[in-house]
């Protein structure tokens, strides 16, 4: 299959809505579960729709709307519909988010979390479908673009728009029902006393090390996909 139709077969549309539909059961299920089965261990989450407030839950909506409306477009023939939706600066803003949900679990908060029990084995395959599936899928196919426009800074500094809204958000309705979905966006984070920091400094250091992690990727991804698209055109 040529890379440069990859996101227009009827193959991959088969492999697409199903993955989409899947990543949508998967977030029903642990949102219409997740009180009575793990309010006794995370009593902060004082009402099941913070699900719906971590960045991960956000983006992997993102990215399972996008498989599921570019499966229906290749079905339905909807051209203008598939155009868009492989676009390059889509794709790339959507591997991009994804690949951040990927790497900070799997690089940092992993080692901080805890398996659950046999009774609750579903939680791992959440837990396993938003932070490893879904990046790793969006990951594969951005190396197969179907658009060969160049991406540039103004694409990245279009893509920080999400991340800013999302944070923006975070911290405004934090303040107001004092919950955060991760503890280094919460000024009362004990740690940042263990490491002698204040709670705006706390804060300020940690939105600064997300950022520079968000951009850093975004500058990689632009790289990578310009490199494939000079190569075809060199191939060819």
């Amino acid at each position: 299959m040529k890379n440069t139709n990859f996101l227009s077969s009827r193959r991959f549309a088969a492999i697409a809505l199903p993955m989409g539909l899947m990543g949508v059961a998967v977030k029903l299920a642990a949102i219409f579960t997740y009180d009575g089965y793990l309010s006794a261990e995370y009593p902060a989450l004082i009402s099941k729709w913070n699900n719906l407030g971590f960045f991960t839950y956000t983006t992997n909506i993102l990215v399972d709307f996008w498989l599921i409306l570019i499966a229906l477009a290749i079905f339905f023939n909807n051209r203008p519909m598939r155009q868009f939706l492989s676009k390059a600066s889509v794709q790339g803003f959507l591997t991009v988010m994804i690949f951040v949900v990927g790497a900070l679990y799997c690089f940092a908060i992993v080692w901080f979390d805890t398996p659950y029990s046999w009774g609750l084995w579903w939680g791992n395959f959440v837990t396993a479908w938003h932070h490893v599936v879904t990046p790793a899928w969006m990951i594969f196919l951005f190396f197969r673009p179907a658009d060969r426009a160049r991406l540039g800074k103004r694409d990245l500094a279009l893509w920080m728009a999400y991340p800013v809204a999302y944070l923006a958000v975070t911290l405004l309705r934090g303040g107001k029902v004092n919950w955060y979905p991760y503890p280094f966006f919460d000024p009362a984070w004990e740690t940042f006393a263990d490491l002698h920091l204040t709670p705006r400094l706390g804060v300020s250091l940690a939105i600064a090390l997300v950022t520079v992690l968000i951009i850093s990727a975004g500058l990689l991804a632009i790289k990578i996909h310009n490199k494939i698209i000079r190569g075809e055109e060199e191939a060819t």
